[in-house]
């Protein structure tokens, strides 16, 4: 008897078993994603004109990639408290919050499609909102300068960094030891290269964002098994706890019997 309790008490305890670890793992790599995007925002940010424009309701790039970071970030931790907890109501919570976020994503790609969004116009949005460490890295990869190139800084204040030059090193005599550094502005824009290179990536980009629904919803099946799993370990003390007493009732031996 002392065994059978003991067993009963101990499937309790355990509640989920492994799926809290498997629910665990995939809640840290979302909220890892989401971290990340906060961050990135963070700094494009606090390095550019675009925070004095936050509030301003024209930054369609910025507002997209901070409410997606900021989603994934608050989902990731729900589900990181939920694997930890094996709290029935804070496993709900994250259920809710994957299915709002995967009708949100579909919500969004079916907006840029009625709104005839193209890849050129996202990338142009976004080299606006970005900060100039970020087309700094681009055009250093890219071998550019500027979107459409150097002629869209003749009528702006922005200087031109040192990336948008081409450094040549040139002797000025032969016999001699003395060099020029010639510098020249790169005439081609990233406009062009940043939407080949998505292009050609296709494959890679649109198997990152497919991987992360698939974490989503792989997690949405997760959580409905260990809802239910619960639910049914939830029945089974309650019935075991309800045995005894109909037992001693109905023992022959006991005074109380009837």
């Amino acid at each position: 008897m002392k065994l059978c309790i003991s067993n009963v008490f101990n499937q309790e305890n355990k509640k989920i078993g492994w799926l809290r670890h498997v629910l665990t793992g995939i809640s840290v790599m979302i909220f890892l994603v989401g971290c990340f995007m906060l961050g990135y925002m963070a700094w494009v940010l606090s390095t550019s004109i675009t925070v004095s424009k936050f509030l301003s309701g024209g930054l369609m790039f910025t507002y997209s990639v901070v409410g997606i970071g900021f989603l994934l970030f608050l989902m990731g931790l729900a589900g990181w408290v939920a694997g930890a907890s094996e709290v029935v109501c804070i496993i709900w919570f994250f259920l809710i919050m994957l299915i709002a976020g995967l009708l949100a994503e579909i919500s969004g790609i079916i907006a840029l499609n009625i709104m005839d969004m193209k890849l050129e116009d996202i990338l142009l949005y976004g080299w606006a909102e970005v900060n100039q460490g970020s087309r700094n890295i681009v055009q250093d990869r890219f071998n550019c300068c500027g979107f459409y190139g150097p002629k869209e800084f003749a009528y702006t204040d922005y200087p031109m960094d040192e990336t948008c030059y081409t450094q040549g090193v040139e002797n000025a005599d032969n016999d001699s030891a003395i060099t020029l550094h010639l510098k020249e502005v790169k005439q081609i824009g990233c406009g062009a290269p940043l939407k080949l290179w998505f292009v050609n990536n296709k494959a890679v980009w649109c198997s990152v964002l497919a991987g992360l629904g698939g974490l989503q919803l792989m997690c949405i099946v997760l959580c409905i098994h260990i809802l239910y799993k619960l639910k049914d370990k939830k029945g089974y003390t309650r019935s075991w706890r309800k045995t005894p007493s109909k037992r001693k009732l109905h023992d022959p031996n006991s005074v109380y019997s009837l």
